[in-house]
């Protein structure tokens, strides 16, 4: 959107050039996106324009050494000429100068003796003695090369040459070059567009593959480049993804069998409260089953907030013996339960309503599994961190419940499965973990609960 709220409107231009149209403001005006939109398309073009000018360099700095080579070619042949003449007419002998293709003896402004290609007049003047001069001159093509010396005598011998030929040469090359020129850079550039595609032809794949993706995995190219690192790293957030899902999949499913229980009851209580004339029964029990599925559904929030990483901790300086003892001996009175709390006075920065939910979580558990007797120990780490230990004198953990005691919904047959899940998720929001064992000192099962330091 550009600014000033206006929508943006797009129209192809002439040879496929996107112009993006704005509406101006300030001092922005139209922008023109002059490359592809795809990546290949843009490797191929950026390719493509950086081997125009590595090209374009090269021929010309080649052209340029060619042409002064050329040139300084006929300048030594020149030289050649000046001294083989120049040693004849200081001895007197004049022939070498007609014998020369383009060469004047000067002496008092006028010309003594020339070759037939040289006109009568002087083509140049002393002050060109011992130089090297080019322009052009009667009876030469072109542009001439002229070489002047002033001899012991006074004269001044000049020989020159045409320099047509060297320029025929350098246009030819010249043209040559314009055409080699752009057909090398076409060739590389399809060399490059061959090269890029097949580096990404994966890339493509990949795309493809997840248009049509449901579940599964994107095709992994061999290889250790970053594209194979690519398509790996794709399939390891893939199959994160899938486990997520199959985990909220289950979430969900055992949820919903977990809230139906409750809500069936609570349904026929009442029912049967409507068709009885003393409804205060069944009303009793529907509270139990209302009671029974508040707190599922507060247990499914607190574990949602955790998953999502919004769960608000309340921390401040607890007693946390003071917080254990009574919420222990409230579950015990509700149960008929002898509970025993022990341990040193320990003040600890935690959550207080989050601490007393495990404690009574636990404490509820151990009811639940038929325990009479119940231990909890407070205690403080050396690091500091607050201990909370749990035994009961009930039947223990089964075997195999014991690696997943901590899961959603892995609880024994008449509970909901979320109170260890609770005190593990409390737990770990607190910076610290949980344990479960039947290393019970009373000989059932022991949770240690930890609340980081």
């Amino acid at each position: 959107m550009p600014l000033g709220g206006q929508p943006a409107a797009e129209h192809v231009g002439e040879g496929g050039i996107v112009l993006d149209q704005q509406q101006p403001h300030g001092d922005y005006g139209t922008r023109v996106k002059v490359l592809p939109g795809t990546l290949r398309g843009r490797l191929v073009a950026a390719y493509a324009i950086g081997l125009s000018v590595v090209v374009i360099v090269v021929l010309a700095a080649g052209y340029l050494a060619l042409v002064a080579e050329l040139r300084h070619a006929a300048e030594e042949d020149l030289a050649i000429r000046l001294d083989d003449v120049s040693a004849a007419v200081e001895t007197g002998d004049l022939l070498p100068v007609g014998r020369d293709p383009y060469a004047q003896v000067i002496a008092g402004g006028a010309v003594v003796a020339r070759s037939a290609a040289t006109p009568s007049t002087p083509v140049l003047t002393l002050k060109a003695a011992g130089e090297v001069v080019e322009q052009k001159s009667p009876g030469l093509r072109g542009t001439a090369m002229l070489a002047a010396r002033r001899l012991p005598d006074g004269r001044l011998l000049v020989v020159g040459t045409s320099l047509a030929t060297v320029d025929a040469t350098a246009q030819r090359v010249l043209i040559g070059l314009a055409m080699i020129g752009p057909a090398l850079v076409l060739v590389l550039t399809l060399a490059v567009r061959r090269v890029v595609g097949g580096a990404l032809g994966p890339v493509a794949a990949m795309t493809s593959r997840a248009r049509e993706l449901n579940t599964g995995r994107l095709p992994e190219p061999p290889g250790t480049d970053e594209i194979a690192t690519l398509a790996r790293t794709l399939n390891e957030m893939l199959d994160r993804i899938d486990a997520a899902n199959q985990r909220e999949r289950a979430f969900l499913d055992d949820a919903a069998h977990e809230l139906r229980t409750p809500v069936a009851v609570l349904r026929a209580e009442l029912e049967l409260g409507l068709a009885d004339d003393d409804p205060r029964q069944a009303m009793r029990a529907a509270l139990v089953e209302a009671d029974r599925l508040s707190r599922l559904a507060t247990d499914l929030l607190v574990i949602a907030r955790a998953r999502a990483g919004t769960l608000e901790l309340d921390r401040g300086p607890t007693d946390a013996t003071v917080v254990v003892r009574d919420a222990a001996q409230r579950v015990a009175r509700l149960h008929g339960l002898a509970v025993e709390v022990t341990g040193q006075e320990v003040v600890a920065e935690v959550d207080a309503v989050r601490l007393e939910q495990v404690v009574t979580n636990l404490v509820g558990n151990a009811a639940q599994a038929r325990a009479g007797r119940v231990r909890v120990a407070v205690a403080q780490s050396a690091a500091g961190a607050l201990v909370v230990t749990v035994d009961d004198d009930g039947p223990g953990f089964p075997e195999e419940l014991l690696p997943v005691a901590f899961d959603r919904f892995r609880g024994t047959p008449g509970g909901s499965g979320l109170g260890l899940a609770i005190v593990a998720t409390v737990a770990r929001a607190h910076g610290g973990d949980a344990v479960a064992s039947n290393a019970s000192a009373l000989g059932g099962a022991r949770v240690r609960v930890s609340f980081g330091s």
